[in-house]
């Protein structure tokens, strides 16, 4: 007499055994190509040094004194978005701490005001927990403690007073460079909050500043909302708050949202994050959700496979 339950058993292992083979092909992971040697890596094998042009992964900081005023930051951040999100922190020539448009905005949910941006030293918001590695750092290393920080963003160290920085841009490089079959449709599915054009600029600034959200959808239409946008209007049409009353309580409307570039369907990894690369807000979607850098992040910082 058969024992069915150990058949199954054993069928079901073997099953599981077929399916993980596949799962690890080499066509499915993710793998980057060294620009030392060309050979292919493993998340785990990578150095940073090892995935970048030197011009990139040399770029400097863009960094702040410590004494100067949150409305130098502020209009800093605005004129280097296009590369970096934050600004380091300098005292006496070294990185004492970040500032990004998070910091100002946590700001100004406390002190609405002109006196924010012009009395408040940039020393006073700045976050100090921010995390400093070599060059030669191992690129899991780096961006686990991007996902643990929630932030896109980091400092490299290349002499005793010579410091670059990793930020979206050079994460959506890393991610040009890799080879895979993964379709932007194997990406797990992440919920994006959603806000209505008569929500208080109060709300919205508290929704962003939520941990897990980089952006806010509109209701029922294809744009979104961020940090920079807010900033950029603060420090354009409303001159820092200059004569501005009751901020917190103007409704969403006064901003100019951002229109997500389309997709199609099938796209890989790798041509999703060219297509970001050079994009002032690098946000895309096809039909069915929209895609920000801390996704392609979270792809490739789990070492992803489908």
């Amino acid at each position: 007499m058969f024992n069915n339950q150990r058949i199954n058993g054993v069928w079901k292992k073997n099953l599981n055994k077929f399916l993980n083979k596949n799962h690890n092909s080499t066509n499915s992971q993710i793998v980057f190509q060294s620009i030392n040697t060309g050979k292919s890596l493993q998340l785990e094998e990578c150095l940073f040094d090892e995935l970048l042009p030197y011009s990139l992964a040399s770029s400097p900081i863009s960094s702040i004194e410590a004494t100067d005023n949150v409305w130098i930051a502020s209009s800093m951040l605005t004129r280097v978005s296009d590369t970096t999100e934050n600004l380091v922190v300098i005292d006496e020539e070294f990185p004492v701490g970040i500032i990004g448009a998070r910091e100002i905005l946590k700001g100004i949910i406390q002190n609405p005001t002109p006196y924010f941006f012009h009395d408040v030293l940039t020393k006073n918001v700045m976050n100090r927990k921010f995390y400093l590695d070599t060059r030669m750092a191992k690129l899991q290393k780096l961006l686990e403690q991007m996902k643990h920080t929630k932030r896109i963003f980091s400092i490299i160290q290349n002499s005793k007073q010579s410091f670059s920085s990793i930020s979206v841009r050079e994460i959506l490089e890393i991610g040009s460079f890799c080879k895979t079959n993964i379709q932007t449709s194997d990406l797990p599915e992440r919920k994006i909050k959603i806000f209505r054009r008569d929500d208080s600029v109060e709300d919205i600034i508290k929704s962003l500043l939520n941990d897990d959200a980089d952006v806010l959808m509109l209701e029922n239409e294809s744009l979104v909302i961020d940090q920079a946008t807010i900033l950029e209007k603060i420090n354009g049409d409303l001159n820092y708050l200059q004569n501005v009353e009751n901020f917190l309580d103007l409704n969403a409307s006064i901003f100019k949202f951002v229109s997500p570039k389309l997709i199609p369907d099938k796209l890989s990894l790798s041509e999703v994050c060219k297509t970001m690369l050079y994009m002032k807000h690098p946000y895309v979607m096809n039909s069915n959700r929209i895609w920000t850098p801390y996704d392609i992040l979270s792809a490739i910082s789990s070492g992803l496979e489908i």
